[in-house]
């Protein structure tokens, strides 16, 4: 295997995804020299092996300004490196990051991701000042944030609120997909309200989602494709509306459109995608 190897992940079709870069032998290397690389591809995410076996590997993973407990991209992108070049074994393993243990398996060419996590109360995202600090934030309008869930097929009002399936994120449902497509952030703004950023969503009919991830204090000011994203958003969900399988389409702004599949339960989700190779060898 080269040094690195460059995948896209959550792709759609032939193209499309979110770019991440895999050091598959990173274990000698330091945190320090890792943070450099990182800046240096300017991806949303590198991803450092550290040791791997049959069944598991360690990974670190950086974004163009600080290193994350985990991410989703990076997450699929590492285990689809490893398997290609022989160096996981079956269907099924476990990625170690700073997060913990991610369970990752293969199903026909899509992988997936499992994690556990849990959401805030809306509340604390629900006060009007808040509302109108977020609306200003994303260039929209207050009456621009939240929407029913009965245009997911479900009930209940949907609010800003926070969501943690391992990365920390504030889900921000907008009212329409052309809200979405609207929303012009206001960087300084929204770092200073939210250091995660804000993934932002709405749907056209159940079972589809649109999203948008904003997240300047990581160096990313859109992303195309966002696993952790959209985990914390299958909690978000699950969480206030029961058990729920959807798929997101993100990244069409950026002309780089991404499809991410969704399972969640309470406290509990799945995410997969599909991940091909730009450039670096899969052999090993």
């Amino acid at each position: 295997m080269s040094d690195h190897v460059l995948l896209n992940v959550f792709v759609e079709g032939e193209g499309g995804g979110n770019a991440v870069a895999v050091f598959p032998d990173a274990a000698e290397m330091s945190a320090d020299r890792m943070q450099k690389i990182a800046a240096k591809l300017n991806l949303s995410e590198t991803a450092f092996v550290t040791r791997s076996d049959d069944s598991s590997y360690d990974v670190r993973i950086f974004t163009p300004r600080e290193e994350l407990p985990f991410a989703g991209h990076p997450t699929l992108g590492t285990a689809w490196a490893l398997l290609q070049a022989g160096r996981l074994k079956g269907d099924a393993y476990a990625q170690n990051s700073a997060a913990g243990a991610t369970e990752v398996w293969l199903e026909g060419d899509i992988l997936w991701l499992r994690r556990t996590g849990e959401s805030s109360d809306d509340r604390d995202r629900t006060h009007p000042q808040i509302r109108d600090e977020l609306a200003e934030a994303l260039g929209l309008e207050p009456e621009d944030i939240g929407f029913d869930a009965r245009e997911l097929g479900r009930s209940g009002e949907l609010r800003p609120a926070h969501s943690d399936a391992g990365l920390l994120h504030l889900c921000v449902p907008l009212r329409d997909v052309a809200t979405l497509g609207r929303v012009e952030v206001d960087a300084e703004r929204l770092s200073a309200l939210s250091h995660e950023g804000a993934y932002c969503f709405s749907t056209d009919r159940p079972g589809n989602v649109h999203a948008r991830g904003f997240f300047p204090d990581y160096g990313i000011t859109e992303d195309p494709a966002t696993g952790s994203g959209a985990a914390s958003l299958g909690i978000y969900l699950a969480e206030r509306t029961g058990a729920i399988s959807f798929e997101v389409l993100q990244g069409v702004e950026m002309g780089a459109p991404s499809r991410l599949f969704v399972k969640a339960k309470p406290g509990e989700v799945a995410v997969g995608g599909r991940c091909i190779f730009l450039v670096g060898s899969p052999a090993k």
